[in-house]
């Protein structure tokens, strides 16, 4: 799924980059909530444990879903001139 999302950020026609708010969306996705439960289900799986909801990772994908948003947002501004001459919205 993040890979597929990834693609849908950086390749065209999806290419949600372009758009400030679509970008951020999908950049917090990925790093926040598949990342962390992700690596959960991945470990749980490994040590052969049934997949349960956890309240401790579901709190920590949230911190970092709101992290990883901060992030999309700000992570532009150092190159809003670039993003102009590509016709990148940047916020």
């Amino acid at each position: 799924a993040g890979w597929a999302l990834g693609a849908v950020y950086s390749v065209p026609p999806f290419r949600t980059k372009r758009n400030p708010i679509l970008a951020g969306l999908t950049i917090a996705s990925v790093r926040g909530f598949l990342l962390n439960f992700g690596v959960y289900f991945a470990v749980k799986d490994a040590i052969g444990s049934p997949f349960s909801w956890s309240p401790k990772v579901a709190f920590i994908a949230r911190f970092m879903t709101c992290f990883a948003t901060v992030i999309a947002v700000t992570k532009d501004l150092p190159d809003i001139e670039g993003d102009k001459a590509f016709q990148i919205e940047t916020f």
